[in-house]
């Protein structure tokens, strides 16, 4: 006892001032503390453990209270030295603390950490009472550390009698209001000591409202920039979400963890995330599909984040305990799908298919030396852009998705609007794990994806970007790493950009590869035809397909039922053509299953297409009434059809009969048995949550009405738990009801194309992957409805869509392959049209189309085009609206397109109808952009050497005087005169090309009006191209004039004109002249070389050595007419330019 009598002694003179409360100076107070603290620092360094225990009495008698009084006294400085004191005790006694010293004295006032803990609490003006950070956090750091050591003496001794918990009141308390403090290393602390509290085992009622105390101001904390901080907090959410309590702010928990995500992007605070929500799902007993949902789609926005693979691996494996969990927990999932044991395999899993002959070409079409399997590179593609590998997906995940997908995706769209202004990229990989998990069962939300995609493109920056369709069908075929690398070089696309675009076209094709082929279609359909009636699509599609020869009522003048020209040519392909001719002129009734897009039918389609263009130019504008659900069997959308609405003639009598056969068509259709589709799968799940919802509400509603005897408390009662509905059982409502305020419309007719061309594209993937290669068929509607959709637009307003439409017609070729034999027509008719913009198309990619298709057809492509030809030939006057420049254009390209390719004879053949529609061109009166595009048409026609010969041969003469000259009358206008410009041109290209008749040189009044024309041409000295162009033609068709009296008057017009102050103009008419003087047919009177010859010397002498030099082979010439009259104007002549007196003495030397 020597040692503590002497350390009594000497502590005893500074406990003396330290209890003096007369002593008020701050530095004799700190240096007592300083001594005392020296004094038990030496003391533990030369004490054994027995020394200490009794150290543990001396502390308790001699310095327990004065410390106790000081921890509150008014100088930080001795608050800060009392905790160190306590740390220093802590350090050196282990345990013997807790036991001997702390837990020795209970009661509240005199317990230190009831009277630490009380200085973190409030006051009456809700201030903490201790106002120094540094202090709480010493506090809250010696609260921690007795808190850790006395957790670890529980678990070595049981028997323990003294516990902490008996302030865990307190200490919550204090908690509570300290994670509200700014300081956020004061923040952090308070959350580890919270975590380590272990509160589940203490879920005393009276705890409830600390309990949401301290939830609520966790959240209010999450905002901190710290991410460790933010760890701290989120582990603390686990526990405190998970009580009793806490239950109806479960909802709240998720929301904030929701932004969370959106701001935040440390791995570990996202691990965190991730396993909380792995504890909740998994320990709260009582969730519903709907919380269930919103935890998971938080996991889902974790994987779509910048993370790294790892924490992304985590992720996945979280959701596969979750589902494994419960798959062994529910005793009722184990007879879902036995029979397999992976629902979706990726390429790891798959084997290499042997490539048939189709792949081969096809792989050659595309310059590929060494092709993937399509299968493999899918999924590689996949796990590569959305940066998750999915090696299997198992039953037990399937099965658990299946049940809450309705939930899941009603999250999903609800997020998608909460972030409508803000980036959605994550989204993409958010869809495409719903769609993966569910697998074939997330069908009931295609319509709802399709328009998230819409507007996802709309937004996209390089939509209209002319590399987008050549990336956009390279994302299938190519690995994506390959593609990444040359993104730059080969596409000019930024890698954010790139990256982006991938996405967004991977989820369309994952939606064609999961879901049913038909009902993409249909949704499809929908969006394009603004339309959400299944059965109205249907009726228009089926009345299209109609082949009734209703349409022989207005078509007196259209079309021909025969070409037995064309018959000629190929009688293999005529057969066939005169065949069906004859099964559609006279078999009156017609199977059902037939459609007009097969071969045997395309005269019928080109014939509505015909008249449908006919009636767009005189049609009314019509207001439609509204129908009733009973009126909507009867109304028919199609203006092919609105004949069978005439009661007046024979055609309505066949109304019902045809009514009746498109009603049973519309019944077997594959596209109907999806208009009232209703998942038993999510009908159910929301009976059982609406059942489980009363059933609850039932029970809280007896256990409390028990205890409330009060109407008052009745009423609050009944608000709490409409509250308590509303909050944690929240339903989700049908997705047609959240449409009702989410309508869009969808006039981008190209985003939609780019949709159809990647469905196609996903079931491309489906049908040659080795599992599936075997089980799908493309259904024959499906195919008809495909092209039910391209014909409705490929049309000349949505030229920029031809891309799409290409890559869609591609697929469609490579689905279908040798079912191509029924389809030809058609294919070559769309192919055909596709190339009128090659802006747009490539020529090329065309091309290897018509190849593989002349390949299933067994034909030449130059057939189809003649059998193209005749028919737009024999209607172009009802085809081509001169009064839109747009269809004027449009058909004007495909004409163009025709004339290129069809035989010789065909266009001989039908050169009276082609000269007709030239015709009609000079006999109205159009627009200047319609004679501009003609002009160019006819130029382009005329340049063309091949296959033109004979017809111009035959009407070039009827070309130049009826349809060129009459357009290059002289009128005043700029339009006007780039109208005559191209007359000019077309002129020009007539003679150069030597496609007229020599013959025509010999008609003299032609050539007399033409260089009449020419003159008034020249003689507009506003238009110097038109000047030059003249001038030039004068100079063609001079050299083959046989009329001498022409010669000499155009001789004597482009005389005058070497005065022309344009140097162009001078040039010009002395190669006109040269012309002239070549001419053998040229006669010159004396007097006229009188006249002629000092002219020309006099103009050699021009400024310009180029009009000289003309001159000076003019003369050359001309000196041979008459040598006398040249040699004595030669002499008389001065000039004065260098050049000319070298030229002339040149022209001496000579005679």
């Amino acid at each position: 006892m020597k040692i503590y009598d002497s350390l009594h002694k000497t502590i005893n003179d500074h406990l003396h001032i330290l209890n003096d409360r007369k002593v008020l100076d701050r530095e004799k107070k700190m240096n007592s503390l300083n001594n005392i603290y020296d004094m038990i620092s030496n003391f533990f360094n030369s004490s054994n453990n027995e020394e200490k225990e009794n150290f543990c009495t001396f502390f308790l008698e001699n310095l327990y209270d004065p410390l106790n009084i000081l921890i509150n006294d008014e100088f930080d400085e001795c608050r800060i030295f009392v905790l160190k004191i306590y740390f220093l005790i802590e350090k050196n006694l282990n345990n013997l603390l807790l036991d001997n010293i702390l837990f020795k004295k209970l009661k509240n006032e005199d317990n230190f950490v009831f009277i630490c803990t009380s200085r973190l609490k409030e006051d009456e003006n809700n201030k903490i009472i201790e106002e120094k950070e540094d202090i709480r956090l010493k506090i809250v750091q010696f609260l921690y550390t007795i808190l850790s050591r006395h957790k670890n003496m529980y678990q070595q001794s049981p028997t323990i009698i003294l516990n902490i918990f008996i302030y865990l009141e307190h200490i919550l308390s204090a908690l509570s209001i300290l994670l509200k403090d700014p300081y956020p290393l004061l923040k952090k602390q308070t959350c580890q000591l919270l975590y380590e509290l272990n509160i589940q085992k203490e879920t005393k009622e009276e705890y409830n409202k600390i309990y949401k105390d301290i939830l609520t101001n966790l959240l209010g904390s999450l905002h901190v920039r710290k991410n460790d901080t933010r760890e701290a907090i989120i582990k603390c959410l686990k526990i405190i979400t998970c009580l009793k309590t806490n239950r109806n702010s479960l909802h709240n928990v998720i929301e904030c963890f929701k932004k969370l995500c959106k701001t935040n992007i440390s791995n570990n605070v996202i691990l965190e995330m991730i396993n909380c929500i792995e504890m909740w799902i998994l320990n709260i007993k009582d969730l519903n599909n709907v919380e269930k949902a919103k935890l998971i789609f938080i996991i889902f926005l974790c994987m779509n984040l910048k993370i790294v693979p790892c924490t992304i691996k985590r992720c996945y494996d979280v959701i596969e305990n979750i589902c494994n969990d419960l798959y062994k927990q529910n005793t009722n999932n184990r007879d879902h799908l036995k029979n397999n044991e992976h629902i979706l395999y990726t390429f790891k899993n798959c084997g290499k298919n042997e490539k048939n002959n189709y792949e081969e070409e096809y792989n050659n079409l595309l310059n590929i030396e060494k092709m993937e399997d399509i299968y493999d590179i899918f999924f590689k593609n996949i796990n590569y852009i959305f940066t998750f590998s999915l090696n299997k997906i198992s039953n037990s995940v399937h099965n658990f998705f299946c049940e809450i997908k309705k939930e899941l995706y009603y999250e999903i769209i609800s997020y998608e609007k909460s972030c409508l202004f803000d980036s959605n990229e994550e989204l993409f990989g958010i869809i495409t794990l719903f769609l993966l998990l569910t697998h074939k069962n997330s069908f009931y939300f295609i319509k709802h994806i399709l328009s998230f995609i819409y507007k996802s493109y709309i937004s996209f920056k390089y939509l209209n970007y002319p590399s987008t369709p050549l990336l956009i069908d390279d994302l299938l075929f190519v690995l994506h790493e390959n593609i990444k690398n040359q993104h730059e070089q080969n596409y000019s696309y930024q890698y954010e950009s790139f990256l982006y675009l991938s996405k967004q076209v991977y989820v369309i094709l994952i939606c064609g590869y999961l879901m049913p082929i038909e009902l993409c279609i249909m949704e499809i359909a929908k969006m394009i035809f603004d339309e959400n009636d299944v059965e109205r699509i249907l009726t228009k599609f089926y009345l299209f397909n109609d082949k009734n020869e209703n349409y022989k009522e207005f078509s007196s003048n259209i079309i021909e039922t025969k070409n037995y020209y064309i018959e000629e040519m190929n009688e293999k392909f005529v057969q066939e053509k005169k065949i069906n001719n004859k099964h559609n002129n006279y078999n009156n009734i017609n199977n059902n299953n037939e459609y007009i897009f097969l071969n045997k039918n395309f005269q019928t389609y080109l014939q509505k297409c015909y008249n449908d263009l006919r009636k767009q130019a005189n049609q009314p504008f019509i207001i439609e009434r509204p129908c009733s659900d009973k009126e909507k069997k009867h109304e028919f959308y199609s203006n092919d059809h609105l004949l069978l609405h005439n009661k007046n003639n024979d055609i309505g009598n066949n109304t019902n009969i045809i009514i009746n056969k498109i009603d049973e068509r519309k019944l077997n259709s594959i596209f109907f048995q999806y208009n009232n589709v209703e998942d038993k799968n999510i009908k159910q799940t929301d009976e059982k949550n609406i059942k489980q919802t009363d059933e609850k509400n039932i029970k809280l509603n007896d256990e409390k009405n028990i205890k409330l005897n009060d109407e008052k408390n009745i009423k609050l009662n009944d608000e709490k738990n409409i509250k308590l509905n509303d909050e944690k059982n929240i339903i989700c409502y049908p997705l047609n009801e959240y449409d009702k305020n989410t309508s869009i419309i969808y006039q981008n007719k190209k985003i939609l194309l780019i949709i159809l061309s990647q469905i196609l594209g996903g079931y491309y993937v489906k049908k040659y992957s080795q599992n599936n290669k075997k089980e799908h068929v493309f259904n024959e509607e499906c195919i008809n409805f495909v092209f039910y959709l391209i014909h409705e637009n490929i049309i000349y307003e949505n030229n920029d869509s031809y891309p799409y439409i290409l890559i869609t017609l591609k697929h469609v070729i490579h689905i279908i392959e040798k079912e191509c034999k029924k389809y030809t027509n058609i294919l070559f008719h769309f192919l055909i049209i596709l190339q009128t913009n090659p802006n747009f198309c490539s020529h090329s990619q065309i091309n290897n189309l018509m190849e593989e298709i002349e390949k299933y057809g067994e034909t030449k492509k130059i057939y189809f085009y003649n059998y193209e030809y005749y028919y737009f030939i024999k209607n172009i006057n009802n085809i081509i609206n001169l009064n839109d420049f747009d269809n004027f254009k449009y058909h004007i390209d495909i004409l163009n397109i025709l004339l290129c390719n069809i035989s010789n004879d065909i266009l001989n053949k039908y050169s009276k109808e082609l000269m007709n529609f030239f015709y009609l061109i000079i006999n109205k009166e159009l627009n200047s952009l319609i004679k501009l595009e003609f002009l160019l048409f006819l130029n382009l026609f005329i340049s063309r050497k091949k296959n033109v010969s004979t017809f111009f041969f035959k009407n070039g003469k009827d070309i130049l005087k009826n349809i060129l000259l009459p357009l290059c009358t002289w009128k005043t206008g700029l339009s006007e005169a780039q109208t005559r410009k191209s007359v000019l041109f077309c002129i020009r290209e007539l003679f150069i090309n030597n496609v007229l008749h020599v013959d025509i040189f010999k008609n003299n009044i032609l050539i007399q009006n033409l260089i009449c024309v020419l003159k008034s041409q020249i003689d507009d000295t506003w238009n110097h191209e038109n000047r030059e162009i003249s001038i030039y033609i004068c100079s063609y068709i001079v050299k083959y004039v046989t009329n001498n009296n022409i010669i000499l008057d155009l001789l004597d017009y482009l005389i005058k004109l070497l005065d022309d102050s344009n140097i162009s103009i001078r040039i010009c008419t002395t190669t006109g002249i040269h012309s002239i003087f070549q001419n053998k047919n040229l006669v010159l009177s004396k007097e006229k070389c009188e006249h002629i010859f000092p002219l020309l010397f006099l103009h050699m002498d021009d400024d310009y050595e180029d009009v000289s030099k003309n001159i000076f082979y003019i003369l050359k010439i001309a000196k041979g007419i008459d040598k006398d009259i040249f040699i004595k104007h030669a002499k008389n002549s001065s000039e004065c330019s260098h050049h000319a007196k070298s030229y002339k003495n040149l022209l001496m030397n000579e005679v």
